[in-house]
Formats: C-alpha cells, structure tokens, sequence
C-alpha cells in the first residue's frame, strides 16, 4: 500500500461535525422565520420591531408615526387622540423603532405598502440627526432593511447577512451571555412573553420613556455622538424616496422633532443652517410638510427620561400639542 494516496472519505469524519452542521442550518432557517422573531420579541430588539410591524399589518391606521427611539418614547397615541379631539383612539399607532435609520424605517414601511397595507392617510416621521446615521449595533438591517435598498447603497455585508442570519446576528445572540437576557430566552421559548413595556397591541406601539430604563450607557453615547455628525447622503436619499412613495400611495406626511433637553433640533425654520436644513429641503421637494408644534409650557427637566428621550409626562404634553397643530391644520384645508 506504500505510495498509493489514500482517498478522504467524508463520513470519516464522525457524526460530530454533521450533526452541528445541521443544527446550525436548522437555527438558520428558523432565524428567517417571522413566527421565531416574534416568539422573542421581549429578548430582541429586531422582535419588538417585528412586533410592531405585525400588528400595523392586521390593523391598517389612520395615523402612523414613524422614527427612531425618540418617536417610540415620545409619541403618545393617546395623548395625541386627545389633543386632536379624535373619536378613534385605535386608528393612531406608534411604529417608533428605536436604534433605526431611514434604511430600516423605508424598509419597514415599504414591506407593509408592498404586503397589500393601504396606506395611512396620515403619516408623521419624527426627524433627528441619527436617523441620518449608518448605524446598526442592534442588527436590523438583515431583518427589516430592503435588500435592493442595501445593493443600492452599498450595504454588501448586511445583504450577505440577509442571507446568512445566523453569521449577521451572531452579535446580538451573545447577549445571551448575561444572566437576565438568558432567563427571558428560556422563559420566551416556552410561553408567548411580551416586550418590556408591553405588547404592540396593548400600547399602541408607544413605550414610555424610563430613565435607564431601555438604552446602555453605551447606546446613549452612540446615539448623542450621531447629533453631531453630518447626515449621510445615502440616507438622506432613502428617506427622500421613502417620502415619495408615501405621498404617491396618497398619504399626507408631516415631518418634525420631538424635543430633546436644552439641545434645539438641528430641523425646521428656526434650526441654524447646516447640511440638515438641506434634508429638510429634500424631503419638502418629495412632498412632505414640516409641522411646527408649540407647546403651551416650556419642558423641564422632570419631563424627560434621559437629555435624548421624553418621559411619559414630556410624552403626553408634547403628543397633545402636536394633535392641537394637526388639528388646526386640518381645519385650514
């Protein structure tokens, strides 16, 4: 047998190696499962989103607000009804997804319109400078994001990702190291647990804004670190065509800030003139309209949950005051 090349067989190997193959491609198909996002929307961020997202699709609203975590903490759907003087609590609904882009918000929406959703008559996207950010620590853009979207802009890795959850998310799932995050997993794999906060059905998609109740010191930091730097054209762009697309489905978009503590926003007609202000233009031109909201009585301190995000008090004074404008608006047509 000298000097004959022995040929590899691959059952050689052992039962070891086959057996993690299929376990890893069995978690890989069960991460392009809808029903699994959701079985754990109250350990990961990309399942609450899904949350929200289901419900909008089973709902059809009138009123959707649309943004980032500042809209999902500081828009009140209640309080919104009430300041408009509304008889349809149930026709608003806050699709706020903390940690978003526009990437994320366009595909999001765009999945919804492209699923058979009538578009809302109404929608509000709540503007900040981190929208504007390519940023995605909290793994949406393989799940929520539109893959020509990322071929477009040149996202190649999260469209591999798409693809190839189980690599694209590997980030997220090591969270399950932390003794709490593991707990709420197994308790998530044997009964339906909804997100901290409540469930999308519950709430209306609002979660009330509590201090270090939701973000790490860390995703704090990202998200101030994204107020001072220029907004990407590439998103810029994306929230430009998802403007259009709502305008043509027949939606009324309305665009504005939800207010931060002693930082002004970098949008609107009293904004200093930046690259944002340049946005704002871009997002006129494609149909939106900026909606200014005054607000009875200055915010303090005790109206927020940290110097970024409304509190539920801030939340509901603020949300009735921007029903009030619409209001009015609506009575100017």
């Amino acid at each position: 047998m000298n000097g004959i090349r022995r040929t590899w067989l691959p059952f050689e190997l052992g039962a070891t190696p086959w057996i993690t193959l299929a376990l890893l491609l069995v978690f890989e198909l069960v991460l392009h499962s809808d029903a699994w996002v959701l079985r754990y929307r109250s350990v990961f961020a990309v399942g609450r989103a899904s949350d929200k997202v289901d419900f909008v699709a089973r709902q059809l609203p009138e009123v959707l607000f649309v943004g980032n975590s500042r809209a999902d903490n500081g828009l009140s759907p209640q309080a919104f009804v009430a300041g408009a003087g509304l008889n349809k609590p149930t026709e608003v609904f806050n699709l706020g997804v903390p940690g978003a882009n526009t990437l994320v918000l366009k595909g999001v929406v765009e999945r919804l319109l492209d699923e058979g959703m009538t578009a809302p008559a109404h929608v509000f996207i709540t503007l900040d400078e981190t929208l504007f950010q390519d940023e995605d620590s909290l793994g949406y853009y393989g799940f929520l994001a539109s893959r020509s979207d990322m071929l477009e802009h040149g996202f190649y890795g999260a469209l591999f990702g798409s693809w190839l959850r189980t690599w694209y998310y590997s980030g997220n799932l090591r969270q399950l190291r932390e003794p709490e995050k593991l707990l709420r997993f197994v308790s998530a794999t044997f009964s339906n647990i909804d997100p901290i906060g409540g469930s999308a059905a519950q709430t209306r998609g609002y979660r009330r804004g509590i201090s270090g109740g939701f973000q790490t010191r860390a995703q704090l930091i990202a998200q101030e670190a994204g107020t001072r730097a220029p907004p990407d054209p590439r998103m810029a762009n994306t929230l430009g065509a998802l403007v259009e697309r709502l305008v043509r489905s027949g939606s009324r978009v309305y665009l504005v800030a939800v207010p931060m503590f002693e930082r002004a926003s970098s949008f609107g007609p009293t904004a200093a003139p930046s690259e944002y202000s340049k946005v704002l233009s871009l997002l006129e031109a494609r149909g939106a309209r900026w909606l200014e909201v005054p607000l009875a009585k200055r915010l303090g301190p005790e109206h927020f949950a940290d110097p970024g995000h409304l509190n539920d008090g801030g939340a509901v004074l603020f949300s009735s005051a921007l029903g009030s404008a619409w209001q009015k608006l609506a009575d100017k047509r």
